[in-house]
């Protein structure tokens, strides 16, 4: 995945973060326009930024894991398989 491709996917993520963050904060009990529009910008940035700190998490990663990559995902998704059986 390219840089440009997270970047895009993480916006993508953050402004549905943000939306439902401003419907949850404009649900509170008297709500304020701002206290709403905070609690949206701080999920909604958040959720922006985990997958730009995974995606430098995996490059670091990558070089350790490269040699064992194929077992890994092997492994993984045959405990899927039993736990959906």
């Amino acid at each position: 995945m390219s840089f440009l491709s997270l970047v895009l996917l993480a916006f993508a993520m953050s402004t549905d973060a943000f939306a439902a963050a401003v419907g949850k904060g404009a649900s509170l009990h008297k709500p304020r326009f701002l206290d709403a529009l905070r609690t949206g910008l701080i999920f909604g940035v958040i959720e922006a930024i985990t997958p730009v700190i995974g995606w430098f998490i995996g490059q670091a990663a990558a070089s350790f894991a490269e040699e064992w990559d194929h077992w890994i995902a092997f492994t993984l998704l045959l405990l899927l398989g039993v736990h959906m059986i």
